[in-house]
């Protein structure tokens, strides 16, 4: 039985392969961000970069601390909706989206920009 045969027999297969390649193939590159500031040498980029990287991890825990208190309120209608999954994973995206924008923000505020 050719691989063919095999997904035309087993739809589901073929659909969850299907997935798995669309997935595989539509991944995020990751960017290397550099931070720029004139007369900034690389600790000083450094040493700025950890102390806005900890506020931006305070505002993850902080959002992760609210989206645990709403799954708790809504998480029940969810599962029964069926959409528990995607709740579950538009709260990790805006918490992740808060804490770059804290980053961002933390960077902008201290004189740097990006670059690349």
């Amino acid at each position: 039985m050719s691989v063919r045969d095999y997904l035309w027999r087993f739809p589901a297969v073929g659909t969850a392969l299907g997935c798995l390649l669309l997935t595989v193939c539509s991944g995020q590159t990751t960017t290397t961000i550099n931070w720029v500031r004139v007369g900034a040498d690389d600790q000083t980029v450094a040493r700025e970069l950890a102390d806005c990287n900890a506020q931006a991890n305070a505002a993850m825990a902080n959002e992760q601390g609210i989206n645990a208190d709403i799954n708790a309120t809504l998480g029940r209608n969810w599962q029964l909706g069926g959409t528990q999954p995607i709740e579950a994973q538009a709260m990790r995206r805006q918490a992740s989206d808060r804490a770059d924008q804290v980053l961002n923000n933390c960077m902008r505020a201290k004189g740097f920009t990006k670059e690349g």
